[in-house]
């Protein structure tokens, strides 16, 4: 275990939107903030739609596999966490919104966290004509554990907004696009989906119901890594995300793209966007 370290909980829940948060069960009014001892801490970040908790089994699967991962064990039953972030969206009287969940040890002790986190979701019009983004080049050390990395957001953080981008790529020593910094990536050719290994990227859960939507929709998907030198011959990107769902790439680097009107990527996000709705129907 790495020796810890003591965050205020408002550096550790910097982005924080919330009247109450929950500490290890408890509901706490978020004027209220206890330091907090962190060592090793994976997160999630889950989405609420009409107070529906989307994908909760994925995210999860997907926090005992970082913790796994960081040489910790997850405690917390999922119904037990399911029903906290109910409880939470509850207090906070919202419908719509994004709730991280971190789990870290401090002092010995597993501790789990939940608030409601600030987030964007894209306008109409950044979906109907897609987003610029940059380049940064980085590579994530784990990318299948979602860790909480002060160093990769401040990096990533002072790229977006020396660009003034809405994401940026990562691209590894070699040359090639891996994922987004909060995203992941997918490149559309020839009628065809490219995008990276699972093993190389973070296994994002949206990117597995983009997936789904891709064979749904009888689109052929290719995973294969996209070089920088190669975004030339590109017909168009796309991104996926919890906040952001599935959003067109208008430009990277220069380079510009017809990716909110291309018939592929269209196909793919109004398909996703069924999947959604059909979750979010069986699971109120």
């Amino acid at each position: 275990m790495k020796t810890t370290e003591e965050y205020r909980g408002d550096t550790l829940m910097e982005d924080n939107i919330g009247l109450y948060y929950v500490l290890d069960n408890e509901m706490k009014p978020s004027e209220e903030l206890a330091d907090l001892y962190t060592g090793k801490a994976v997160y999630e970040v889950i989405r609420i739609i009409d107070r529906v908790p989307l994908f909760m089994e994925e995210h999860y699967e997907r926090m005992e596999k970082s913790t796994n991962l960081q040489g910790l064990k997850m405690t917390m039953e999922k119904e037990a966490l399911e029903n906290i972030i109910k409880e939470l969206v509850g207090a906070n009287n919202l419908e719509n919104c994004n709730v991280k969940v971190i789990v870290f040890e401090g002092m010995g002790v597993q501790n789990c966290l939940a608030y409601i986190s600030r987030s964007y979701y894209p306008s109409g019009d950044e979906v109907e004509r897609g987003v610029t983004v940059g380049l940064l080049k980085l590579e994530r050390k784990n990318p299948n554990a979602k860790v909480v990395n002060t160093a990769y957001k401040e990096a990533v953080g002072k790229k977006i907004k020396d660009e003034n981008v809405f994401e940026v790529l990562l691209v590894n020593d070699s040359g090639f696009i891996t994922e987004g910094s909060r995203s992941n990536v997918f490149f559309v050719n020839d009628k065809k989906i490219f995008t990276a290994p699972g093993d190389v990227v973070l296994k994002g859960i949206t990117r597995q119901y983009v997936l789904d939507a891709c064979k749904n929709c009888g689109i052929e998907v290719v995973e294969s890594l996209t070089g920088v030198n190669e975004l030339d011959d590109i017909e168009g990107l796309f991104l996926s995300g919890t906040s952001i769902k599935v959003l067109p790439v208008s430009m990277v680097e220069g380079f510009t793209f017809k990716s909110g009107s291309h018939p592929v990527i269209v196909s793919v996000r109004d398909e996703f966007d069924r999947i959604l709705e059909r979750y979010i129907r069986e699971h109120k």
